[in-house]
């Protein structure tokens, strides 16, 4: 991995973010119980369904509670090894099937794994931070197994706050919180590379109700509570299902 690389470029802004932050927790536990619900609807409804998973962008392991309760083996990879070492110490629970829980540095486009040898990759709000998506999904692709499930959440375009404040050309775009290769995604763009991809039986939905722990700048911290009401309000409305702050969409490996 080059130095001056986009992987190279990510890798030390989230290194930083931890060593000055001490974690990278972003949602409240309600947060993280929503996208859990989530996943659990992706993932077909047969008793006893527990996969191997790779999570990619799995940070200081926060993400793990997301697929906590489908999986037997759970593997978490990251560019930032300040994030590895973290998760690496955080308790992981039991994990059934004996296939164990493991983390390791690496890059979505160069996954260190055998074909065929997951159940299931999961994107852990990281395709946004991809310059070379297409590059990611078919590393995913070639690691999972027929029939495997490939999963993903990302910040919505669509949503208000997000267009307003995180789209480069509005003129109230505040960069602080924002990494070096981070870029906006809509809701199409994701469909049209999954399946461009090769992936079939793709789904998405977009989701609200998923509250932070914190934001950047800090100043806006002390909106937070109005903020998550409002995000609350706005699933219950129906509008979360179409322009959500967060678009999930996953597919199947034919």
């Amino acid at each position: 991995m080059s130095e001056h690389s986009a992987a190279a470029r990510e890798g030390r802004y989230f290194d930083r973010l931890v060593l000055e932050s001490g974690d990278f927790n972003p949602f409240t536990e309600r947060g993280w119980k929503t996208l859990a619900a989530r996943f659990a609807a992706a993932v077909p409804d047969t008793a006893g369904t527990r996969l191997r998973l790779l999570d990619v962008g799995c940070g200081t392991g926060q993400s793990r509670q997301i697929y906590r309760e489908r999986t037997a083996g759970y593997t978490g990879i990251d560019l930032s090894l300040f994030s590895l070492t973290l998760a690496r110490r955080r308790p992981v629970g039991p994990v059934d099937g004996g296939h164990g829980t493991g983390w390791a540095q690496a890059d979505a486009l160069h996954l260190p794994f055998r074909d065929e040898s997951f159940d299931a990759v999961a994107f852990s709000s990281v395709l946004h931070h991809i310059g070379d998506m297409a590059g990611a999904l078919a590393a995913a692709r070639r690691v999972l197994r027929p029939g495997g499930l490939v999963f993903a959440f990302d910040p919505n375009l669509l949503h208000p706050a997000m267009l307003l404040f995180r789209h480069p050309r509005s003129p109230l775009y505040n960069p602080h919180g924002v990494s070096p290769d981070e870029q906006p995604l809509l809701p199409r763009a994701l469909r049209e590379a999954f399946r461009t991809a090769g992936f079939t039986a793709v789904g998405q939905r977009c989701q609200s109700d998923i509250p932070y722990r914190k934001v950047a700048p800090k100043g806006l911290d002390a909106l937070l509570p109005l903020y998550n009401r409002a995000d609350w309000l706005w699933e219950k409305s129906g509008l979360g299902r179409w322009l959500g702050t967060f678009v999930v969409t996953w597919a199947r490996k034919p």
